[in-house]
């Protein structure tokens, strides 16, 4: 069952070393995911397995863990509240593969709730003009 999501939340990775992986859970406002559950898996040949469980990031959203050797691949898993955000690291690349829930908006939250509430109001609209609709056709029946 997907998690459900009020809105967007992101995560970045601040630094990436075979000493050292930081990274940032933030929400779409750019609020930080302040002691959000932390787990980290390893990605292997055999599917990911859990390397750290249930630790927390700070009161800015920042993270960080030392990886294991020999282990290039994770996957950094920032929970808090039924918000999640994901992040697959490579550290043999210079490059990080992001998935997070919710859209990638540019939008300040304020935006992006008018928003939400504009679709909304337009559903609504065009449920009211289909009824309309079948109360005018009933009434010319008649």
């Amino acid at each position: 069952m997907p998690v459900a999501s009020a809105h967007s939340v992101f995560m970045d990775v601040i630094e990436k070393s075979e000493s050292n992986i930081k990274v940032k859970a933030y929400y779409g406002g750019g609020d930080p995911m302040k002691d959000a559950e932390i787990n980290v898996y390893i990605i292997g040949e055999n599917g990911e397995s859990l390397y750290i469980e249930q630790a927390t990031s700070d009161a800015n959203g920042f993270y960080s863990f030392i990886p294991e050797e020999g282990e290039d691949m994770y996957k950094v898993v920032a929970s808090d509240f039924g918000h999640r955000a994901e992040k697959e690291i490579d550290i043999s690349s210079k490059s990080s593969t992001h998935s997070s829930s919710g859209t990638s908006s540019n939008l300040p939250l304020s935006a992006s709730i008018v928003a939400g509430f504009g679709y909304l109001a337009g559903i609504a609209g065009v449920g009211m003009m289909i009824s309309a609709r079948r109360m005018k056709k009933k009434y010319e029946e008649q």
